[in-house]
Formats: C-alpha cells, structure tokens, sequence
C-alpha cells in the first residue's frame, strides 16, 4: 500500500452505497490507504439500526490494518452539536478537507483522492492543489471494473438500490439514501 496517494472518503453516501451492496472491499481494491474522517464515520453510524451502520463498523473493525478513522477538530465540534441538539449537517465534508489539509502538509509529494457521492461531484467547484483528485463513487467503481479489480459497477449500484431504504420512510438516513441515488452521469476523476 502507497503511503505517497491516500483514498479520503468525504461523506457518509458512498459508505452508505457501498455497505448496502456489501461491497465496502471495493474500496480497499486499488490498494491505498483508506481515511475517514471521524464525523463521516459518527454520522455513518451512530444511530443503531440505520441502513448500513452495522456493516460499516464491522467492516472498519475488520480492517482496521488498512482503514483508519482520523480524529479532526471538526468531529469534536460535531459531537457537541449532537450532545447540544444542535444541526450537524455538512461536518463530514469540512472534516474530510481537514483531513485533506493535515495530508498534504504533512507528505509534501503526497497525492489524494477525494471520494464524493455522484450526485456531489458536480458541486465542487475546485480543491485548491493539484496532488488532489475526485472521483465519485460511480466513477470509482468504474475504474475498478476496467481494471480488472471488481467484475461490475452496475452489479454494485443495483443491490445498493435493491437493499436501500423504501420510499416513505422520514429519517436523516433515508433522506441522504434518497440524495445518495440521484446518481447523475458520472464526471471523469478531476484535477
């Protein structure tokens, strides 16, 4: 595994995606470090019984050699919002570019590969270093597939779908499901 390019994943959708597919090994497929930033990983699961909570910890548990949850100023914040009843809404992505930040300066000839849910891809406008990538999860998927390292992104997407959470439900969970499947054509990994 490259200590020099790290996988971040930047929102709790494709851990969500991917935990419902039972295909959380895709991310481990390419052989970089896989970083999480500890308020996309309390988001993910901290409510019992959530779509893919479960899987999610028993997957990091079980690898924990090669995933790791990174402590950011942003998840302390997050925890006192929630102990406050305050919104936590958006703490994943500003602890994953935390994250991000911590990375680079500390590898200066480091790259990163920022992981985002399709449908966010199109909405970020720029990452401010050029050893930065994004990818969606789709495309993600694809690039696996041409490389002979997953046999099918549609297989993935299609169990993702299949074991969701069904329409009508109104929790926190089934509304970014919901926001997770709008999945728009995908966008080439971007520098």
């Amino acid at each position: 595994m490259s200590s020099r390019f790290s996988l971040i994943v930047t929102d709790t959708s494709p851990l969500i995606t991917l935990a419902l597919a039972g295909a959380l090994d895709a991310l481990l497929r390419p052989g970089l470090s896989v970083s999480i930033p500890d308020a996309v990983y309390i988001e993910a699961t901290r409510v019992h019984g959530a779509p893919g909570a479960e899987q999610i910890v028993d997957w990091i548990n079980a690898h924990l050699d090669l995933v790791r949850i990174v402590p950011t100023d942003v998840g302390i914040d997050q925890q006192r919002r929630f102990e406050e009843g305050r919104s936590a809404r958006a703490l994943g992505e500003q602890a994953a570019l935390e994250v991000l930040d911590r990375f680079l300066r500390a590898s200066p000839g480091a790259e990163a590969l920022l992981l985002f849910e399709d449908s966010d891809v199109s909405k970020r406008r720029a990452i401010v270093d050029e050893r930065v990538s994004l990818i969606s999860t789709g495309d993600f998927l694809r690039e696996l597939e041409a490389a002979g390292l997953i046999q099918s992104t549609d297989h993935i997407l299609d169990e993702a779908a299949e074991h969701g959470p069904q329409r009508g439900a109104a929790t926190a969970h089934d509304e970014r499901w919901r926001d997770a499947q709008a999945v728009a054509p995908a966008a080439s990994p971007s520098r």
